[in-house]
């Protein structure tokens, strides 16, 4: 004896019955397989009426009462996110004889017969029309998913035969799961399997496509790095021939374009280049809103006429001096890239990667910031490189480029990103520690923090200068480095500056005491 029970739908509507279904499991087993119209798991079975698909998902084993509960918690999820179809129904089978409650039972859900994209997409775009169909549907996609992320820290699973169009060419997720967001990782990469599956693809729909992207995740995201964080996923993915290449390079270019016009409304004057040639180039880093550790540090530079190098972030953060060191620096020649405070202080949200007393400073940071300040900090490069050098304030592995350490345990995979780019240099801060972790010739990993490092000894070097602002390496002094390129030597500074005047200012403000009392201590 088998009975069908309707557990209920998205929209609370009765769109099916029992006998709908019944008729439709009557059908043949629809084959699952890659490249054909359905995709899915081995052990979930899919069979086709003329306008529903119903899906048993026969991996879930459960008596009835379990069932009930799984299906009413699948249920009120979904209606939350609300990605599916409003049709789409939960039911259950119940295969028993005479009401064994220990029984398993069947767990399906029938909803309207939706045309997967992946397959759609496999017709070329001949005329203008379509080409134009495809980029809204593959709008959808996109903003349903990004929106999804914002919303609920959730991702769908990426693939084109996950999502299916109806008629009236509206987009809605097939599948059933969700799955934890990982910061554009699974996304980037989906977008060059996009790109390696389609033959039809040229650069113009590519263009179309990355410029319309890159205004729905700043739409979505309110922050213009997030397209950063996909580009330079991008760059990593493999593609089969040349022109495929061309292609990822066009969308890499189209996205960074995009944040380079949005920074470049907010800029009071031309970025620095970043490849520069005097031979002494200066590196700063961590300068976290102590003015007058900064100004020590430009004025030495300036009284040596050092005018080349780059501050590697957080220039704000922690400290009393945030509105004065972003206009001081304003004027700078130096090269200067975003850290995580600067991130967070410029949109005001520290939700991940922060301490408690971080986030209370970020959020005094902010509410001292005018929105010119938050717009300079927010449109700062995350990343610069030339063919010697890549320049990040975190990690270099880290697709945010401001949150991962370079420390002993993450050293050799950072050194190993540095030998796969073919990057001699690596310049970070973050840690506040200076010194470097270096590969020789042998592929032997070191670490050296002396006072003058001859870079020449080794093949691959990421190299930390130290904080200007809040050192913690036992040593009160302003720390900074100078690049001798010609020598290829490092030289390491510490600047005596008066700390008792920083110290009392932050008490003034009410600043946590464990920031002011690192200042005292250097630790």
């Amino acid at each position: 004896m088998q009975t069908i029970e309707l557990i209920g739908s998205h929209d609370g509507g009765d769109h099916y019955n029992a006998d709908i279904i019944t008729e439709i499991l009557s059908q043949d087993v629809t084959s699952l397989a890659y490249g054909s119209e359905f995709v899915g798991r081995p052990n979930t079975r899919i069979y086709l009426g003329a306008k529903e698909v119903v899906k048993l998902r026969s991996e879930l084993s459960f008596n009835k009462a379990k069932a009930v509960r799984w299906i009413n918690a699948s249920l009120q999820k979904e209606r939350e996110l609300g990605v599916h179809h409003p049709h789409k129904t939960w039911f259950l089978i119940d295969t028993s004889a005479g009401g064994d409650a220990a029984h398993a039972v069947i767990i399906g859900n029938i909803c309207p017969r939706l045309q997967p994209i992946h397959a759609l997409f496999e017709t070329r775009p001949e005329s203008a029309a379509t080409r134009s169909q495809y980029l809204r549907i593959l709008h959808a996609v996109f903003a349903g998913y990004l929106h999804l992320a914002k919303r609920a820290q959730l991702k769908l699973d990426e693939g084109l035969s996950n999502f299916g169009v109806d008629a009236e060419g509206k987009v809605f997720y097939l599948d059933d799961e969700y799955y934890a967001w990982d910061n554009f990782v699974s996304f980037s990469i989906m977008l060059g399997v996009y790109i390696r599956t389609y033959a039809w693809l040229d650069r113009d729909f590519i263009e179309q496509m990355g410029r319309d992207l890159a205004n729905l995740i700043d739409a979505v995201f309110e922050d213009t790095h997030c397209n950063v964080i996909v580009a330079e996923q991008l760059r990593s993915l493999f593609m089969p021939s040349e022109e495929k290449t061309q292609l990822v390079r066009q969308l890499i270019d189209t996205l960074l374009l995009f944040t380079k016009e949005s920074a470049a409304k907010h800029r009071k004057k031309p970025a620095a280049s970043g490849r520069g040639t005097s031979r002494y180039f200066a590196l700063l880093a961590d300068i976290h809103a102590n003015y007058p550790a900064l100004e020590r540090v430009l004025g030495y530079l300036e009284a040596e006429n050092i005018q080349d190098g780059i501050i590697l972030g957080d220039i704000v953060g922690y400290g009393p001096d945030p509105a004065e060191c972003i206009e001081r620096l304003q004027d700078c020649s130096l090269n200067i890239i975003k850290g995580n405070h600067d991130h967070a202080a410029a949109i005001n949200k520290a939700e991940t990667g922060f301490s408690q007393t971080a986030k209370a400073v970020i959020k005094w940071t902010a509410e001292r910031l005018s929105e010119e300040h938050k717009d300079w900090l927010k449109y700062l490069p995350a990343v610069l490189e030339n063919d010697e050098w890549l320049a990040v304030h975190g990690a270099p592995i880290d697709p945010t480029f401001f949150y991962g350490y370079v420390y002993s345990m993450t050293a050799e995979d950072n050194l190993d990103h540095l030998q796969h780019k073919n990057r001699a240099l690596c310049f970070h801060g973050h840690s506040h520690m200076p010194g470097i972790f270096a590969r020789d010739r042998r592929r032997a990993d070191h670490h050296v923090s002396d006072e003058v490092i001859d870079l020449g000894a080794y093949k691959h070097a990421l190299v930390c200068p130290g904080s200007v602002g809040q050192p913690r390496n036992g040593n009160r002094g302003a720390q900074f480095a100078i690049y001798d390129r010609e020598k290829k030597v490092l030289n390491y500074i510490a600047l005596p500056y008066e700390v008792d005047g920083v110290v009392q200012r932050m008490r003034d403000f009410e600043l946590p005491e464990p920031l002011w009392q690192r200042l005292l201590t250097g630790t």
